[in-house]
């Protein structure tokens, strides 16, 4: 395994040093990087770009047709990473390699985990004669932001399709794999009040005031679906609160952002008709005004724990790792969700520590890629040959 170890690193290195921070994205710089491998292996590929430099590509293997029974396994890895941030003891875009692991913004989510389906890609191009299924391999753009221009564009307007997809986005050491995601609903509330002079607040409607004891009470919200065999329970989080100009001025306007994570079996509609209640209760009693906006909402997913793929990403994990990863839900979102909601059976697999993805000196450990890959390969021939 030296060579693959070898050629996972370095290919994971270029990638990190293409700076993809998602804003601006320029994904552009990482797609040229895995152009020119599948070119060098005459792995035929695509370039979809539906925003100048928001590049995505998909490669494809096996298949030729001659199979129409056989079936479609995509895997599809994000090129994008979140900003660097700062506190890094080294240039987060020149990756280096320290204790056996990469160091690098993008070493963990997504780029080593793209390296090492590469390196599948290459072993698979090999052995292409005997794969009667087709492997989808997509570097995509925009999974950070929401992937308006990277994943749903390729399923909703280019025509990617397939019967199966794991996505290596989850992370977990290959300990779980993500077969349902709650639902995310993103909500803004905006608190009007009546701009006075900080020395006669009475005079005034203060927004802040008014929102602290609303933002209590939704603290309590009774949600329908409290438990779930495969979740953590529903959560509620504050993540912004803007309000203000001056000590001396009461605040006529107060907004807060709230993200909530809530079970399959609820609904979105459920959670915004429950706050709702709350703010004509709040307003009833006050001279309080509130607004409520829904920013977005994505919807739980979920596929059979005892689907093809989980047995199949257990049995090879099994015989790589030794340990058997379970099925699990997430609390965060992957793009499993847009391809599920597409028909798609998909699972989230993949390397890597929990705690790395968005962190200051991210890493991964390079044996993890080198597992991953065998893993995969060993997937891949089981459902195409």
């Amino acid at each position: 395994m030296q060579r693959e170890e070898k050629e996972i690193v370095d290919l994971a290195c270029k990638l990190i040093n293409a700076k993809t921070e998602n804003p601006p994205g320029d994904e552009i710089l990482a797609v040229r990087i895995v152009e020119d491998f599948f070119q060098s292996l005459r792995i035929p590929c695509k370039i979809f770009e539906k925003v100048k430099n928001r590049a995505n590509i998909v490669g494809y293997l096996g298949g030729k047709g001659e199979w129409p029974s056989a079936p479609t396994l995509l895997v599809a890895c994000h090129l994008d990473v979140v900003p660097a941030g700062d506190d890094w003891k080294r240039n987060p875009f020149e990756a280096w390699i320290e204790d056996g692991r990469i160091y690098g913004r993008g070493s963990s989510d997504n780029k080593g985990q793209m390296a090492s389906m590469m390196a599948v890609a290459r072993f698979l191009k090999e052995h292409e004669s005997g794969l009667k299924g087709q492997l989808i391999l997509a570097g995509v753009a925009d999974e950070e932001r929401g992937s308006a221009l990277g994943l749903e564009y390729l399923l909703n307007e280019c025509g990617i399709k397939a019967d199966y997809a794991i996505i290596p986005d989850v992370a977990h050491n290959m300990k779980l794999i993500d077969v349902t995601e709650k639902g995310a609903l993103f909500l803004e509330i905006t608190s009007h009040g009546k701009q006075a002079h900080g020395s006669r607040p009475e005079a005034g409607i203060n927004a802040i005031e008014n929102m602290m004891p609303l933002l209590e009470r939704i603290k309590q919200l009774k949600f329908q679906k409290t438990s779930h065999p495969l979740h953590t329970p529903p959560t509620i989080n504050l993540g912004s609160i803007h309000s203000g100009t001056a000590p001396n001025i009461v605040p006529a306007l107060c907004k807060a952002q709230l993200d909530i994570r809530y079970l399959p079996d609820d609904s979105a509609d459920n959670i915004v008709h429950a706050i709702k209640n709350i703010i004509r209760e709040t307003e009833a009693r006050s001279h309080a005004k509130f607004d409520l906006k829904i920013l977005s909402n994505q919807v739980p997913t979920a596929v059979p724990a005892d689907n093809p793929l989980v047995e199949l990403i257990s049995k090879h994990a099994v015989s790589v790792l030794g340990t058997r990863p379970q099925p699990r839900g997430m609390s965060g979102a992957t793009v499993t969700k847009q391809l599920i909601q597409k028909g798609i059976v998909a699972v989230g697999f993949g390397p890597g520590d929990e705690t790395e993805a968005h962190a200051t000196n991210e890493s991964i450990r390079i044996q993890e890629l080198v597992d991953f890959a065998q893993i995969m390969t060993l997937i891949a021939l089981d459902m195409l040959s």
